[in-house]
Formats: C-alpha cells, structure tokens, sequence
C-alpha cells in the first residue's frame, strides 16, 4: 500500500471534481421530493417502520410478540415433555423414523452414484459432461430460435 499515491490520487481526484463548477438541479426535483415527503406521510402508521410507530402501539405489538414466542416455547416443551408415551409422541417418532429411512435412501444412492463414477473413468466422465453441455447449449439455442420466430414482425 503506498500512502504517497493515495494521497496524489486524492489531490488530483479532488482537483479534477473542482473544476467541474456548480451543477443545477432540475426544476421538478423540488416539487417531486415534496409530493414523496407527503405521500409517505399520508400513510397510515401500521404501514409505517414499527420504530416509527406510537409507542403505546409498539409496547403492545412487543408484548404480543413475546407472548407468542413465549408460548411456542412452551408448547414445544411441553409436546417433548409428553411425546414419550403419548399416541402424538408415537406419531411424531413415526415422522422421524421416516425422514431417516429417506436419509438412508439418499445416502446409499450418493454413494452408488459415487461407485458408478469410480468406475467409469476420466475420459467417459468428460465426455458425458460435453455430451450434456452440448445437448443444453442445442436446446437453448433452438428455444431462442423459436421465440425470435413467434415474436417476429410478419
């Protein structure tokens, strides 16, 4: 880092803005920043930011928040407290027993999917990749071919 060519590049980035002159600003910009200024004040106020909204409306949005996050919570304490022998509790480890058997599933697929590959080699890997590459960069460019031709002036 060269602090001597910075400050240069500053002095003469500064020099050269300097010379440019004052720049006017379109006659319509002020009255356009107004209308923007109003149309956002004539929003109601629970469309507003929430830390521009009325305190009194942000202390009960807050209490409502926390009231809820509070009961997800407990409820979720309270179904873990009461799975382990409850019919629910049999039918959420039934959900769970199934997400692993798929789990299973992918995992035995990738790892055939990795065999196959080992076995296959380099060279059939490549060409494979160009073969799929070729086949995408043919659909793609006749599905632009079609759209020019049905968007085309007749």
């Amino acid at each position: 880092m060269n602090l001597e060519y910075e400050k240069q590049l500053a002095a003469s980035v500064q020099r050269e803005l300097s010379a440019l002159g004052e720049l006017q600003a379109p006659g319509s910009l002020a009255a356009r920043v107004m209308g923007t200024i109003a149309q956002r004040a004539a929003v109601p106020w629970y469309r507003r930011d929430w830390q521009t909204w009325p305190k009194v409306w942000r202390a009960v949005s807050l209490a409502g928040l926390l009231i809820m996050v509070g009961g997800l919570g407990y409820g979720t304490f309270e179904l873990v407290q009461v799975a382990s022998g409850s019919a629910a509790g049999q039918q959420v480890s039934g959900w769970v027993a199934a997400l692993g058997a798929l789990w299973n599933a992918a995992g035995v697929l990738v790892g055939a999917f990795t065999v196959a590959l080992k076995q296959l080699g380099l060279a059939v890997i490549i060409g494979l990749g160009l073969l799929l590459a070729l086949a995408y960069a043919a659909c793609f460019g006749l599905g632009t071919v079609y759209v020019r031709f049905a968007l085309a002036r007749r």
